[in-house]
């Protein structure tokens, strides 16, 4: 029962108790043998030698760690961080037996006072250096951050343990015996490192990689050039060092005036020993209720600046009221927060990096940097506040330097900590294409002039669409020959990307394409070009071809001449364009005469280009053709006419998917008039769904703030690929660059509502599966609710694909793509990092809801606690399948019909399938009939 509590109180997940038990314990044992020596040197080292011996002291340790950090980074790159671990337990306990003895023979003396002093000081950051490298290894970003506060608390229960204890034993026994008790404690760590080792770190170990120690010293680097090549661990360090001059010198401080005021050795460790323990009393509380949700709430880096902006507040008060109460405040302050809070921070800022620098850089930054640090506060001390004989205010206000550094370096670590984890992702997804296609910087290659020079019919217009105006001059010989291509309509891409090439290039052999060339789309762009892209004036062109025998250039001249006419109403009167057109739709109406569909479609352009009201009627009576040709082409020129009678004619041909990229091209035509005619008249709620979906590609092309108001409204319809379609276009359209700035609270808002979403199907899928497994006996029951849990796992996929199109449009485009592709990718350990990634995007507002269904969705199926309640409200299959019959998508009705269709008794869902008979799928209502006729006529 105890250990269901923790684990619900913690979040310990199955299979992680046991494992974090012993890993607390760990770091229980080490931090209790910490606060057993610690006070009894510091005792013994004060009373000897005093506080103004300590700055020196800081310098000495900082020595001994520059010097013994060439040796330990030799053993990292020889050595496992396991055997290195149980070689310096095993050094520490005969140390401290060693001091024991000291101390028991009373062998003082001041070399001893300061030796020991070092080696405590080393063991306090090396040891728990060592455990937390461990710590890194057996955990990921996502555990870790859900697992060190209960880890961190044995720590600080470590802590108030020996705290107390040497509290305890000093006062009854003298200090001889906390150090012997504390020199066997400490091996107790042996074998759970061996446990550890044994049934967790194999998998994540070099040993598993199979290289050798020769390959590996091949590999490794110096730990300060890792640091340095690495911005994210660069700050790192710098922020560690300037944390640690700040607690050295509120150290001293506290120390100072605490030997001031309590004379006696035994005493002053008893005070030392009461108040760490306190402040570990404190540090607990605020482990347990408070560093999780702080972590959550705040994420990681920003968790770093509540220590110094605590610190800040108690020099301020000091500064008001010098007393030794102040200083005990300020200390508690330091050290409580640095055990909880700040101390879970530093240890996740690491977790993105790399397992082979982090193994070398963690250990420089908690052993050299840590003792640098040191010894530049005794320096401070020494040569800037005695050696100037400055008043102890001066500490004070040294800090309040250090502070103002210290905070500006946790916000550089907070945006290398980002950018190392968007590194980490972008590497692992590297051989993915985020866009989906290769840009065409890339294309544009030789492999381009090979299309061009070999390639096939098909391939050579694709590439030509794509190249637009990305062409260089490289490419204009091979264009240019493409007019001599055999195919016609080869020859009509090439004339359009000759537009692009200096004006009147390759004049002559267009020009010779009218008269030469029968095909009606290579007469009109040559015609065109001859117009716009060259000095011949429209006189000559209009003059010569007009009334030119071949009926097909006269066609071709016909329809540049609307084409021009649009913007010069001149050339309408002197050309009798408006006569024109009445003679050629009288001949075309003629039945006598028989007329080709080309002809016709170029005709019907030419009547859209001319935008004269009394001929649109020529346009509708064909945008009823059966000729799939000739329809593309009213269409189109039913678009150009810009009447906006024809835009209701063509919203249903969007459902065809043979003309949906005509229409949607024509629509786009009357620009600013879609949007509207859908919004003042009511339209859009009574078009067909089928229709509906089609919706944003038209917007897509309509970019101003109609288009993007219709979009909000599709982003808000009850099918999620509706959703996506519509949100996908108002990302791709960044509205932002036209003025139109999104509400972040309404974005916000939406993803709430797709979280929502989301729960409910994972509900309706849950209580589903639950009675799929009772209804064994009925196979086809069983195989359609299948079916129907497949469809609605695909609607979630992509509902979750809507939260991060719906999060880019407040959000950058390229991070939240990251995050996504990142979440996608195979390897689980790719996933967690882009969780955290995301963690450290999202807005407060939506972690707690959003992170635990991410989690769910991409990495495995576990319970989500805002669940419960959903399931409460959806824990009956009827209620699932009356709701996805009334708001469910036709995939998603037609699957919940199937089953209601294999069902002994479906009488309890009259009701709900009386509407279905009405709705406008032939499919759905045919089924819907179909199931109530059997209700009512039952076998």
């Amino acid at each position: 029962m105890l250990k269901n509590f923790v684990k619900k109180t913690f979040n310990i997940r199955e299979g992680e108790f046991r494992i974090s038990f012993l890993m607390q314990l760990y770091i229980f044992i080490v931090i209790s043998v910490l606060l057993m020596v610690k006070p009894t040197i510091s005792a013994l080292f004060l009373s000897n030698l005093g506080a103004s011996e300590l700055p020196n002291a800081y310098l000495i340790v900082a020595v001994t760690a520059v010097l013994s950090s060439y040796f330990y980074d030799k053993s990292l790159r020889f050595f496992s961080i396991k055997s290195i671990a149980i070689v310096t337990l095993l050094f520490f306990s005969a140390c401290f037996l060693a001091l024991g003895f000291i101390i028991q023979y009373q062998l003082n003396s001041d070399f001893i006072l300061y030796a020991y002093y070092v080696s405590v000081s080393l063991f306090g950051v090396l040891v728990t250096s060592q455990f937390w490298i461990i710590a890194n290894m057996v955990y990921n970003a996502r555990e870790a951050k859900r697992l060190f506060g209960f880890i961190g608390s044995g720590a600080i229960a470590g802590g108030i343990f020996g705290g107390y204890l040497t509290t305890i034993i000093s006062k009854a026994f003298g200090n001889l015996y906390v150090i012997y008790l504390a020199s066997g404690l400490i091996l107790v760590c042996i074998p759970i490192i061996f446990w550890v080792w044994n049934h967790r770190l194999h998998n994540t170990t070099d040993i598993q990689t199979g290289k050798s120690i020769k390959q590996k010293k091949k590999r490794s680097q110096i730990a300060v050039k890792i640091i340095f090549k690495s911005k994210h661990l660069t700050y790192l360090a710098l922020t560690v060092g300037v944390s640690v001059i700040m607690a050295k010198l509120v150290d001293y401080q506290f120390s100072d005036f605490a030997n001031l005021k309590i004379q006696d050795p035994n005493e002053l460790a008893s005070f030392f020993g009461f108040w760490f323990s306190s402040f570990n009393v404190a540090s607990l509380l605020i482990q347990l209720f408070l560093t999780n949700r702080l972590l959550a709430w705040l994420g990681v880096t920003s968790n770093l600046l509540l220590l110094p902006l605590g610190i800040a507040m108690g020099c301020l008060l000091f500064l008001v009221f010098p007393e030794l109460w102040v200083l005990i405040l300020l200390k508690g302050v330091d050290g409580s927060f640095k055990q909880s809070i700040n101390k879970a921070a530093v240890e996740l800022s690491i977790m993105p990096i790399p397992y082979e620098d982090k193994k070398q850089a963690k250990s420089f930054i908690d052993v050299v940097v840590d003792s640098i640090a040191t010894g530049i506060a005794g320096f401070l001390l020494i040569f800037v506040v005695r050696g100037l004989d400055l008043h102890e205010h001066y500490i004070t206000v040294i800090i309040l330097f250090f502070l103002f550094v210290w905070i500006i370096l946790i916000y550089q670590l907070r945006n290398a900590y980002f950018d190392t984890f968007k590194t980490n992702i972008l590497s692992a997804i590297g051989n993915h294409d985020i866009d989906g296609i290769k840009t065409l910087k890339k294309a544009l290659h030789a492999s381009v002039i090979k299309v061009l020079t070999s390639g096939g019919e098909e391939e050579i217009i694709n590439l030509l669409e794509r190249l637009g105006d990305s062409i260089t001059d490289v490419h204009k010989p091979h264009i240019i020959k493409l007019l001599d291509h055999p195919s016609n309509l080869v020859k009509a891409a090439a004339i359009k990307e000759i537009y692009y090439f200096k004006h009147g290039a390759a004049a002559s052999k267009v020009n010779k394409l009218i008269e030469v060339n029968n095909d009606r789309e290579v007469v009109y762009e040559a015609m065109e070009y001859m117009l716009l892209h060259t000095k011949i004036g429209e006189n000559n062109v209009f003059k010569k071809y007009l009334d030119h025998r071949k009926k097909y250039i006269a066609d071709a001249a016909l329809l540049c001449l609307a084409e021009l006419a649009v913007d010069n109403k001149n050339l309408v009167k002197k050309y009798g364009l408006h006569e024109r057109l009445r003679k050629r739709i009288k001949a075309i109406e003629d039945e006598t005469v028989s007329h080709s569909k080309e002809e016709i479609a170029e005709f019907l352009v030419t009547v859209g280009y001319a935008r004269f009201s009394e001929f649109f009627e020529f346009i509708k009576k064909y945008l009823k053709s059966d000729t799939a040709y000739i329809l593309k082409h009213a269409i189109k020129a039913a678009g150009l006419s810009g009447h906006d009678e024809f835009i209701k004619d063509l919203l249903p041909r969007l459902n065809q998917e043979e003309l949906r990229e005509v229409t949607i091209s024509a629509l786009h035509s009357f620009g600013n008039h879609v949007p509207n005619y859908l919004l003042e008249y009511g339209v859009y709620e009574n078009l067909d769904s089928k229709v509906k979906k089609h919706l944003p590609k038209v917007l897509a092309t309509i970019k101003n703030r109609d288009s993007l108001k219709l979009l909000i409204r599709l982003g808000i319809s009850s099918d999620p690929y509706m959703r996506f379609e519509a949100v996908k276009v108002m990302v791709d359209l960044h509205f932002q660059d036209i003025g139109v700035k999104m509400d972040k609270d309404r974005v916000f808002e939406n993803v709430l509502k797709e979280c929502e979403f989301y729960l409910q199907r994972i509900s309706i899928i849950k209580t589903i599966q639950k009675e799929e497994e009772l209804v064994t006996e009925n196979t086809a029951l069983q195989i359609s609710m299948e079916q129907l849990v497949h469809v609605i796992q695909e609607e979630l996929d992509c509902s979750m694909h809507v939260i991060f199109e719906i999060l880019s449009l407040v959000l950058n485009e390229d991070d939240m793509e990251i995050a996504y592709f990142g979440l996608k990718d195979e390897a689980e350990s790719v996933k967690v990092n882009s969780i955290e990634f995301l963690d450290n995007i999202l807005h407060v507002s939506l972690k707690a809801e959003l992170i635990p269904i991410v989690e769910y969705h991409f990495i495995e199926e576990r319970e989500i606690q805002d669940l419960s309640q959903v399931q409460a409200k959806f824990s009956d299959v009827e209620i699932c399948l009356i709701t996805l019959l009334k708001d469910g998508n036709v995939t998603l009705k037609l699957a919940a019909l199937h089953v209601l269709e294999n069902m002994p008794d479906a009488s309890g869902y009259k009701n709900a399938l009386k509407p279905l008979t009405r709705h406008a799928e032939a499919e759905i209502s045919n089924k819907a009939h179909q199931i109530l006729n059997a209700i009512k006529r039952p076998d």
